[in-house]
Formats: C-alpha cells, structure tokens, sequence
C-alpha cells in the first residue's frame, strides 16, 4: 500500500474522496509540518447539499481551496488542504458540497475540535491552546458551537424538581445555576441572582419542552427575588428553603454573638470554627474545650446552643407537625435571649416560616447544587477566571450538564 493509499484509509475517506499528495514542509521557526492534499477523481459528481433534495448526482462547477488543522501527526502539526466542490443542481442552482472530514465553516477537522471539546472537560482552554498552538479564541468558538449545539438536543419533558443557587462570577457579579434535583445536572445558568433570572429559566425551560406549570417543587435560599420569580413563573411549585442555607444564617448569627463578646473574652479569640462545625467534626481536644463550663456559660455558648437545637429539628423531626412546634419553642428562646443576631435570626425564620416548613413536607436540599458548585468554583480556579460570561456559561454546561456531545461531534 502506497503513502496516499494509507492515508487515505487512515482518514476513513469515502468515494469519490482520495488523499492525492502528502510532505513534509519546514516552517520558518524551523518545525516541519505535515501537508495532506486530499481531492476527487474528474467528472465526480456529488449530491445536492440542499435539505430534502433528491438530486443525488449533480455535476462539478468549480472548486475552491480550503486548509483546515487536524490532529498532530506524531509530534508534527498536520494540516489538510482540499478544494472543495460547488456543484450544480437543476433545482437549486450551485452551492458548495459539504466536506466528510469537516464541518461547515470550521477551520478545523471533526477529529481535532472533538480532540479539544474532550481536553476542555479537564483543562483550562487556554493552557489546550498553548499545547495545539492555536489561540484560545479559535478553540473557545467551537467549543461554545458544540455545547450549545448539544443543548439543541436536551429534553426537559419530565423536569418536576430543580434547585436554584448562585454563584459569583467575578467579584460581586453573579450567575444563577439552575439543576435538575432527580438527573443532578445542570440545566440551565442565567446572569443574575433576581426574579428576573427566574423568568429567564423558565423560557429557556420551554424552549427545551420543559413545562413550568408541572414544576412541583423548587430548592433555593431566602432570596425575596428567587422568591418571586418562583411565584410568578413556577406557579405551582412548593417552594423550599434549603436548610443548608438555613444552619448557615444560624452559624452566621452564632458569629456575629462570639465577634460581639471576643472584644472583651480572650477565650473567643480565633475560635470561629469551634462553634460553627458540628461536633461530630470536632476533635477530642476541640469537643472537650468547647463543653468546658466555662465555655458554656458564655453567651456565644448560648447561640451555639440555639443552632444545634435548629440541626436536631431538622435530623429528628418526625413530621412537619413536630418540627412546627420545635421551630416555635427554638424562636421563641432566640426572641427572649437578649442576644440580637440571634433574635434577628428569629424574625428570619418567621418571614420564611412557611417555606422553611415544606422541607418537612418534601425532604429536598440543594446538597447537589453544592456538590455542582464545588466543579464550578475549580472550573473557574483552574481557568483564572473567564472573560465573559458566555466562557463561563460553556464550561459550566461542559463540565456539569451532562450533554450528549456524541450527537454533534460525530
């Protein structure tokens, strides 16, 4: 088997296409690269291009010369060069034949951008562009093509329970991150943390057959504009505070009474987590010293108390009967403690008392929006951050949506 024989067999062209050169060049920075010349046999025909045409064999008018990049040939970049049939139909006239190693408009083979679109799941696009030698424009451009392209094919027919969350972009701007609670994927990602990504959701929910009004339920935090957004486009869905969210407004609240006391209690210094950790998490030496006497007279001591009375009536609550007459005594002692952050901690729980409850009803968490934000705060580590929302958007669905790439990259 000759050299453009191989080749060909290796690129898995099919008839009437043959690869009918192949060299080695030496660029000017003094690397070589591989050149494959790839073209067709004279009077080869090709069919219409045109959707639902069934002209299948339409004579050549011209060619045009095209090179596009594909994947390294051992240590050497390759590159493909074709001229690229127009051909006439008797129909619809003379459009270009689209090539089997590409698609249309790529400067880049099939093989090399789902080369890439694989590396992006693990890698920082820049630090891929630097390893191909291209600029991280280019890649980012098909990469964005493949994953919205996927997203062409995602159904959310069955969608009934989602959680809400947000997370920071850069500094104070934000994305909310909307994830199936049932398939624990990624959905949807809009900028924004206000009723208006909500609205933002639910079309694209519909775009993708997703049913608003079927929507029963919904995780989020004590956002007024979640809040809302949920009210006004998910009408039917009960809406649950997450009561992760919750201990932590409570270990929030706990904080700001050690902060108040520290500044005349040596004990309190640097002892932050102490009181905020569960006491499973502890170690010997940490438990004992947080049980001390005379640690627990303390106010902060008091707070601690009042939070891990909040944790045993979300663990052993048997129903939302018993957790209502729970949560009443906790506010209660929170009101009549002369301790503020704690009492304002209590009126929190009273404006949100009825969606704080429905966790009883439906025991939903948006635990798995923490373990997705986890992946997107390394996404965005290892990148350095994006240039815009739209990179950021790519790699969230990328890396946490759980699209079905195969159906565009092959």
């Amino acid at each position: 088997m000759d050299t453009t024989s191989l080749f060909t067999a290796a690129l898995q062209l099919p008839d009437p296409w043959r690869v009918s050169g192949v060299e080695f060049r030496d660029e000017e920075d003094g690397r070589r690269e591989l050149h494959i010349a790839i073209g067709f046999a004279a009077g080869s025909r090709f069919p219409c291009p045109e959707p639902g045409c069934g002209e299948a064999a339409c004579p050549v008018h011209d060619a045009r010369e095209r090179v596009w990049r594909h994947l390294n040939f051992f240590q050497y970049k390759a590159f493909i060069h074709a001229g690229v049939p127009r051909v006439t139909c008797p129909a619809h006239g003379v459009h270009a034949v689209p090539v089997p190693w590409a698609r249309p408009g790529s400067g880049f083979t099939l093989l090399f951008e789902a080369m890439v679109v694989e590396l992006a799941k693990s890698q920082p696009v820049a630090d891929i562009a630097e390893q191909v030698g291209e600029h991280d424009t280019r890649l980012w451009r098909f990469i964005r093509h493949y994953v919205d392209e996927a997203r062409l094919y995602e159904d959310y027919t069955g969608v009934e329970a989602i959680g809400i969350d947000e997370t920071s972009r850069k500094g104070h701007r934000y994305i909310t991150v909307v994830a199936d609670l049932v398939e624990r994927n990624v959905i949807c990602v809009v900028p924004g943390k206000d009723s208006t990504t909500i609205k933002r959701f639910a079309r694209d929910f519909m775009d993708h057959n997703g049913d608003p009004d079927r929507v029963r339920l919904v995780t989020c935090d004590m956002s007024l504009g979640f809040a809302k957004g949920i009210r006004e486009r998910l009408p039917n869905a009960a809406r649950i505070i997450d009561k992760f969210h919750v201990i932590r407004h409570a270990n929030e609240a706990v904080d700001k009474v050690r902060k108040q006391e520290a500044r005349g209690n040596a004990l309190l210094k640097r002892t932050k987590y102490l009181w905020s950790r569960n006491e499973s998490n502890l170690t010997g030496l940490q438990l004992e010293t947080k049980r001390s006497p005379q640690r627990r007279r303390l106010k902060t001591g008091r707070a601690c108390q009042m939070r891990e009375t909040l944790q045993d009536i979300y663990d052993t609550s048997a129903d939302r009967a018993e957790a209502e007459t729970a949560l009443k005594r906790l506010c209660s002692w929170m009101t009549r403690s002369r301790l503020e952050p704690m009492k304002e901690f209590a009126r929190q729980i009273r404006r949100h008392w009825r969606d704080i409850l429905a966790y009883f009803d439906h025991p939903y968490t948006n635990a798995i929006l923490e373990g997705l934000n986890s992946v997107i705060q390394n996404v965005k580590t290892r990148a350095r951050g994006f240039k815009n929302m739209g990179y950021f958007s790519t790699m969230i669905y990328l890396t946490c949506g759980k699209l079905d790439l195969s159906t565009v990259t092959t």
